[in-house]
């Protein structure tokens, strides 16, 4: 009886570290001879894989040094929760090798495929570190540095649309206090090769998607994978889209408005890449006199549009660029920044119209009023 409950105990202690581990490791995978290397990589995997959700630089599996361009892949492999499966292990030299992983599910009985990824595991002491490929994938590449912008390119680059994207940033950054920092910038042939050179071979929420950006921080230093089509010697990098990633650098998404944080992209950096601040404040004009009985409050709640799909632009969105626009000219950005990050947005949207008030004077029987000035007024 004794040994029957033994055995019982042991498998299922078994079924509970199988159903918990992070990570399987199929019979037919060829792992390092060596028992002790083999045991400390598949250990410092898990280990790693463990951690991937807390902040990177408390991932005691990821060096300080490759923290930046590692980034970018932990913000693609952050909220994946399928299983992980190792799929390979190449050797790169006696204490370094390329880690291939799936992570997999079965969706209506039939498995799929989240997310395939590489990552370099380089053994320190009594554990393997985890980094993005990112450096050894474009150690062919040119760069061109350009201010704080050291720009990564194959072939040929416009220097003068590389300059009008290190400018923009750096009038965003002026904006918002950025410490000096050094920007990588990749120039990548679409998204699939900005995925590949960082390490995600395959993601199935970019399935059929062609072009789009992905980016890191960390240390001080930005890490940016252009993949939006390539145009007159550049990427088509969209000014709109680049504020929000400056914001999202220094400041918790937590405590973000959303429709601050656009009516500042839109200010700052027009939208859909076809609309300037000119075009939106004159379209906004246009819908305001053919509506010239408009509840701004009530369509501010509503989150109604004033141009239809597919360009969408938002009445709450314009209305809040009117709002920064005034506030920096009498206040300064400070004033910005603490509408900006009043709280994300919410039902009803007490915690905007109570910073309103507070930065304003206007509270919401007043919010009317205080729209029609503002369209008045804005240039």
């Amino acid at each position: 009886m004794r040994s029957i409950l033994t055995i019982c105990l042991l498998l299922s202690f078994v079924c509970t570290y199988c159903q918990t581990d992070v990570l399987h490791v199929p019979k037919e995978i060829n792992l390092p001879s060596d028992s002790v290397t083999r045991i400390t990589l598949l250990s410092s995997l898990r280990g790693w894989l463990t951690q991937k959700k807390a902040p990177d630089k408390e991932n005691a599996y990821i060096m300080a040094d490759d923290l930046p361009a590692t980034s970018a892949f932990m913000d693609e492999v952050r909220k994946v929760d399928q299983a992980c499966y190792l799929t390979n292990v190449i050797p790169v030299d006696s204490g370094t090798f390329r880690v291939q992983f799936a992570y997999m599910g079965v969706r209506d009985t039939i498995p799929s495929l989240r997310m395939y990824c590489t990552l370099l595991a380089k053994r320190k002491g009594d554990r393997f570190y985890f980094s993005s490929p990112l450096s050894s994938n474009t150690m062919s590449w040119k760069m061109r540095e350009i201010g704080n912008c050291r720009f990564h390119y194959k072939n040929e680059i416009n220097i003068k649309r590389a300059e009008d994207y290190q400018k923009k940033v750096a009038f965003y950054d002026s904006k918002l206090s950025v410490p000096p920092q050094v920007i990588d910038f990749y120039c990548c042939d679409g998204l699939s090769e900005a995925m590949r050179v960082v390490g995600v071979e395959y993601k199935s929420d970019y399935n059929g998607l062609a072009y789009e950006e992905l980016s890191g921080y960390a240390a001080n230093r930005s890490v940016v994978l252009c993949g939006f089509a390539w145009v007159n010697g550049f990427n088509d990098w969209d000014t709109h889209d680049t504020w929000h990633g400056r914001l999202h650098n220094q400041v918790s998404t937590n405590t973000i408005n959303r429709p601050v944080d656009e009516a500042c992209a839109y200010l700052y950096g027009g939208s859909w890449r076809i609309y300037g601040w000119g075009d939106v404040l004159r379209l906004f004009r246009e819908y305001a006199r053919a509506h010239p009985d408009a509840d701004w409050l009530a369509l501010y709640k509503e989150g109604a549009n004033f141009i239809p799909p597919p360009k969408i632009l938002k009445i709450s969105y314009a209305i809040n660029a009117l709002i920064v626009q005034r506030l920096e000219k009498e206040k300064g950005f400070p004033a910005v920044m603490e509408l900006l990050t009043c709280g994300k947005k919410e039902p009803g949207d007490a915690n905007y119209f109570a910073a309103v008030r507070k930065l304003t004077g206007v509270d919401t029987a007043g919010y009317n009023a205080y729209v029609g000035q503002l369209l008045k007024e804005a240039k």
